[in-house]
């Protein structure tokens, strides 16, 4: 069994940065009390937080809502839940949502009763939710269980399963260590180190180049890159973990050229095997793949859908990466090595661009979409080049590893 009361620890002393008086809301799989129960004692005891607060989920219980629910029932979002809302954003509280792989009962969810339940319902949650996103502290965190054990491990018993996600859990998430924190300094650091240089480059141009990926792509002007830690009027906080990444935005018209996805790619609980696609002026040209009606029907969703929003650059250092597993979970998977993502640009990865709205994020060059799917590009062969105003090309990764001054 993991450390609870290390991992709330390091969960509470980083990602949320829980501090004295502060109150918590908690947004946890019923499965994980355990791991809640050393939350709310260590918030209390060590870290003499304000109140906690814990919202329950259960994925058989949102199950039977979208798929037997009439239209009225999955647009209801009664008075007391935007209260809750209310409260947590005048109360200023730090939000930890704790989250599982997504289990078999979230995949018999009717796709076509999922998108309905969002659409009527987002109506009234978006506005809470954008408040949330950008005035409060939260952060995103895995928790295992034995459910998600088997899903990865199906060859082994269960004990074997749960011993080998345990074991890989506490990898990637440094819990193995001596001192998990100081590792996490460390590692957000050296990951700040990369983003403050690249910014300070503004590259015009990214260059992909492996066998299988040829690719050149432009980024937005005034680009900013993200990742690490981050900073507003509540404090430091780390949007999630584990997270060994740094990203910004490509510009929407100017990917060009093929690449070849080298790993599985989890969309809303559906396993997409590693596919081809090229580009032509930012958008999808050609789909080469045994699913090529599923990614068709996904990138047809809206008209951003087909371009892309985010690439990120993961060095060779991600345990993720050494771990050799697909744990059918984007948050770790994703973690895996560099990657592209299909639809929407975060406005923060834009110089002012949290100030601007949809109409003016499109002509900066950002893509705007109701998707994000995030796709791993990463191979043994891998080479990305940094392009200047010049035209002079630097490079940025030989063989998935930093180089030269990212190393």
């Amino acid at each position: 069994m993991i450390d609870y009361s290390i991992y709330a620890e390091l969960i509470l002393a980083k990602a949320v940065n829980l501090q004295e008086q502060e109150d918590l809301l908690i947004n946890a799989p019923i499965e994980a009390y355990e791991f809640v129960d050393a939350l709310v004692l260590a918030a209390y005891k060590d870290f003499k937080s304000g109140t906690v607060h814990i919202n329950w989920q259960a994925p058989t219980l949102s199950k039977y809502k979208i798929n037997y629910g009439n239209e009225k029932v999955l647009g209801d979002i009664p008075n007391y839940v935007l209260a809750r809302y209310d409260t947590m954003l005048k109360r200023k509280a730090a939000i930890l949502n704790i989250t599982s792989s997504m289990s078999s009962e979230m995949q018999k969810i009717d796709p076509k009763r999922m998108k309905q339940a969002s659409e009527l319902s987002s109506p009234k949650v978006r506005p809470f939710d954008q408040k949330m996103f950008h005035e409060l502290k939260w952060s995103l965190v895995p928790f295992p269980t034995l459910d998600w054990a088997k899903r990865i491990y199906r060859k082994e018993s269960e004990t074997v399963a749960a011993e080998k996600l345990k074991e890989a859990f506490e990898y990637m998430m440094h819990l193995d260590e001596k001192e998990p924190l100081k590792a996490w300094d460390y590692q957000f650091e050296t990951l700040e180190k990369r983003r403050d240089l690249l910014n300070k480059k503004q590259y015009k141009m990214l260059k992909f180049r492996s066998k299988n990926t040829q690719l050149d792509l432009p980024l937005a002007e005034n680009h900013k890159w993200q990742g690490g830690r981050e900073y507003h009027a509540e404090g430091m906080f780390i949007r999630q973990l584990p997270d060994y990444k740094i990203s910004t935005a490509p510009h929407k018209f100017g990917a060009e050229g093929t690449v070849r996805f080298t790993t599985p790619i989890n969309v809303r609980g559906q396993i997409l095997k590693p596919f081809t696609i090229s580009f032509e002026a930012g958008k999808v040209k050609q789909i080469i793949s045994d699913q090529k009606a599923i990614i068709e029907k996904l990138i047809a969703v809206d008209e951003g859908a087909a371009f892309l929003g985010k690439v990120t650059l993961i060095g060779d250092e991600s345990p993720v990466k050494h771990l050799k597993t697909f744990f059918y979970m984007g948050l770790i998977d994703l973690n895996y090595g560099s990657s592209i993502a299909l639809g929407h640009a975060d406005p923060r990865m834009l110089d002012g661009g949290t100030k601007l709205n949809r109409t003016g994020l499109e002509e900066a060059g950002l893509n705007q979409s109701r998707i994000h799917v995030e796709a791993v590009l990463a191979s043994p062969d891998m080479k990305v080049y940094g392009v200047n105003n010049d035209g002079e090309e630097e490079l940025i990764m030989d063989q998935n590893a930093f180089t030269g001054v990212f190393a």
